[in-house]
């Protein structure tokens, strides 16, 4: 099957319910690997044995995305939701959605003239606002919508030139990963699409982490997209934006990177001209750390892609930045053994 970025984006996935993803997926990388398969926790685990099994390789990246469940109903038909994941309340107001049931709605909030000044002045919560499907009545909405559904925006995937806008691409790591498998890896080599990886806890990647518990890899090239806030005259909060290619991750709020694999994996970006920039984003927690945590540890190097808007109904991304870290994996899984020699 023919690989889409607009299908990737425009999926159904949020955090516990990324089978359709994780079936697209399936279906794109089963004629590429020795093996596949779904563990208990949703990820799709895939498989290419090495020139060589002395060591054991893990590239991996999530395909879940942030949204919402339905928690409510109220009397006049609407539904009452809370977040799944980090989605910011402030960017969702009037945005439209569609349940994984395929019903369709419009995120509300009581009109800004019927506000008190004290509900105009505090900042945008989720409880204050609802779902419009259209009904008026509770008896309608309990035909169509059930507790526990989940929600997602309703955002169609647009390119203009080398910018890519749409929603969940935050999954694109899933790209990387993808692309590292049509290289002939040096040593035998998993290929994680975790899921539940938007869920807050103490460190995130639920899916992750069991992943790489159960494979216990060697060394692990985690491919994530990163946040940046490159806005205002070009200035950000550490050193990628947009533009500046795949981003060689030192430090953030759930990891530390090895510092002998970072250097090796920005020495093979040279020796094959691949773009990047290298930061430390102690605010941004990637999976990194559910994978360096994982059995007996393991060395990790972060690949990021620069995002801005990540977790709002409309993300951007610069595909050059994509190609870049696609091709950094690549580089990374096929020399893993030329990495190993040089890291010791």
């Amino acid at each position: 099957m023919a690989f889409s970025l607009k299908k990737l984006s425009e999926l159904f996935g949020v955090s516990g319910c990324e089978t359709e993803v994780r079936e697209y997926i399936k279906s794109v990388v089963s004629g590429k690997c020795d093996s596949v398969k779904t563990d208990p926790m949703g990820n799709l685990i895939a498989f290419r044995r090495g020139r060589s099994d002395k060591k054991r390789v893990l590239i991996g990246a999530n395909i879940d995305e942030s949204g919402f469940i339905v928690s409510g109903m109220t009397d006049s038909g609407y539904l009452k939701f809370k977040a799944v994941g980090s989605p910011d309340p402030r960017t969702v107001i009037s945005k439209r959605v569609v349940t994984d049931k395929g019903v369709k709605g419009v995120i509300g909030m009581k009109a800004i003239h019927l506000q008190t000044k004290k509900e105009r002045e505090a900042a945008v919560k989720t409880g204050s606002l609802y779902i419009d499907i259209g009904c008026s009545k509770r008896s309608g909405a309990e035909k169509r919508v059930s507790l526990g559904d989940y929600v997602t925006f309703d955002t169609q995937f647009k390119e203009n030139g080398d910018t890519l806008r749409g929603k969940a691409l935050g999954r694109f790591g899933a790209v990387c990963v993808i692309k590292a498998m049509e290289i002939a890896p040096a040593y035998d080599t998993y290929y994680v699409f975790s899921a539940q990886r938007e869920i807050p806890c103490k460190i995130p990647g639920r899916g992750m982490s069991c992943a790489a518990y159960g494979i216990k890899p060697d060394m692990a090239v985690v491919a994530d997209v990163l946040c940046v806030s490159d806005l205002v005259s070009g200035k950000t909060d550490g050193t990628a934006a947009l533009g500046s290619g795949a981003v060689l991750e030192h430090m953030d709020r759930a990891g530390i990177g090895n510092t002998r694999l970072i250097a090796a994996a920005r020495d093979a970006a040279e020796r094959h001209s691949v773009k990047f920039t290298e930061q430390v984003c102690s605010l941004y927690a990637s999976e990194t750390g559910a994978v360096q945590t994982a059995a007996d540890g393991c060395r990790t190097v972060t690949v990021g892609i620069p995002c801005r808007y990540k977790n709002t109904p409309v993300n951007m991304m610069n595909r050059n930045d994509l190609n870049s870290a696609a091709e950094l994996c690549s580089v990374l899984v096929g020399e893993s053994d030329v990495i190993f020699d040089e890291i010791g």
